[in-house]
């Protein structure tokens, strides 16, 4: 049995780990010990060193034996049990009794976690809807079905009761609630839309944000380019998953961040690999940029009541809008270039010294409780490589599939028979029967 150890000079608990204890991990030991805290509370406790297992600081995947002794140095702070309604301005898009759906600007956390008690999204829903709203997800998430992060704004659903909370979890579940998003990234992607699959995780060196990781969650993310700048493209989105930072981390993977994203690599250091002659653009469009010029843009999906679809669709916000009219003034182009002396795809292949990154907190998987995983290994160069090497395959096949069928229609149009040139025979020289010359 597990013995809680008196001390009268310590407000903070200690225990002996027992015999049948022995060989659970940290995280799930104190989570049976100190029950009126959630795992995610513990885990960012061993996170920030305040817990000593053995005489040493503990780490979150430790693996405990008998007789060790376990003690902290403080105790989650315990998030309110409930919400308290505040007033605050709300854009609706549109309302019915099933559902609402609203404009999150930049700046407003979703609901309250992870520092964050007051101001939040859910407050002011619950101030104006009051108690018309799903209780699904508990008292703290009166009806949010998905969420976006902080400096991210853009279209969202509310449940207003649980039927339609269920219906619309039901459709993020099965991927027919589809988000659009528009984003502005440094530098030109080679293909101008596809899909990128990768799969999504904790990154091993940073509590902070994600990475793309051997066992993360599947994430797929398709996109397509819009318009060309010199030194940027604004992109279109669309989520088939609902990952952290899902965009964000695939475009920073690929070899282009999102253009101001402090965590990232957004920022400053994306200067250096600017082209010298647009060095005084890219400081000027990173003072307009906020944040990540990230937005979601449109949102679609089946009334929960009259299986109607509904799309909404909102234009840019104010800082990204002018962000995009400077660009379109400045250095607009026709056709992206590539450059590899400037190329931003070295961020796929290195860390940067990040000076933003204490500056946010990665919150929980948007659909899915988050629960904390081993430490995952990053892929290795020579799995990313394969995985461009399997890409650039994939687009040739795809361009000479175009091209036949271009070279079909026009030898149609010509009424000559066309032979593809996989069928042609080169190298082949007739002989001549002499009997005819």
């Amino acid at each position: 049995m597990t013995k809680k150890t008196e001390n009268p000079q310590t407000e903070f608990p200690k225990f002996v780990v027992a015999e049948k204890e022995a060989g659970e991990r940290l995280d799930k030991f104190l989570q049976v010990k100190l029950k009126d805290f959630s795992r995610t509370d513990i885990q960012k406790l061993i996170v920030d060193g305040k817990v000593i297992a053995a005489g040493s600081v503990a780490k979150k995947n430790l693996r405990l034996t008998e007789g060790m002794h376990v003690a902290l140095s403080a105790l989650p702070q315990k998030e309110a049990s409930e919400l308290k309604p505040e007033k605050m301005p709300l854009h609706i898009v549109y309302e019915d009794d099933d559902v609402a759906v609203i404009f999150k600007p930049r700046g407003i956390v979703v609901h309250p976690g992870n520092g964050a008690a007051t101001g939040t999204l859910a407050a002011g829903l619950l101030h104006y809807f009051k108690d018309k709203l799903s209780s699904v997800n508990g008292p703290l998430r009166p009806g949010i079905v998905h969420r976006l992060d902080k400096d991210t704004p853009g279209l969202m659903v509310v449940a207003k009761n649980d039927k339609a909370h269920r219906s619309l979890a039901h459709q993020l579940e099965t991927r027919t609630l589809h988000r659009k998003y528009e984003a502005l990234i440094w530098g030109h992607p080679r293909d101008l839309s596809g899909e990128i699959e990768l799969p999504v995780g904790r990154d091993p060196k940073s509590r902070i944000r994600m990475a793309v990781v051997k066992n993360g969650k599947f994430a797929k993310t398709r996109y397509k380019a819009k318009t060309f700048f010199a030194i940027a493209t604004l992109m279109e989105y669309e989520l088939d998953t609902g990952r952290t930072h899902q965009i964000r981390v695939h475009s920073r993977y690929t070899g282009h961040p999102i253009v101001g994203d402090p965590v990232y690599d957004g920022r400053e250091s994306s200067l250096s690999r600017v082209p010298p002659l647009y060095h005084s653009t890219a400081e000027i469009l990173l003072k307009m940029a906020p944040a990540q010029l990230l937005q979601a843009v449109e949102i679609t999906f089946s009334h929960p009541r009259t299986r109607k679809k509904m799309t909404f669709s909102v234009p840019l916000e104010k800082p990204f809008a002018e962000a995009v009219q400077f660009l379109e003034k400045e250095c607009l182009q026709s056709a992206p270039t590539f450059d590899e002396d400037t190329s931003f795809r070295d961020f796929a292949e290195t860390e940067i010294n990040n000076p933003y990154l204490e500056e946010e907190i990665v919150e929980d998987e948007e659909e899915y409780p988050y629960e904390e995983e081993p430490v995952k290994e990053r892929l290795t160069r020579a799995e990313r490589l394969e995985i461009k090497k399997e890409r650039r395959k994939k687009r040739k096949a795809i361009e000479a599939e175009k091209r036949e069928k271009k070279e079909r229609r026009d030898a149609e149009k010509r009424g000559e028979t066309y032979v593809p040139k996989s069928e042609i025979v080169t190298g082949y020289e007739p002989t001549i029967d002499p009997s005819f010359l």
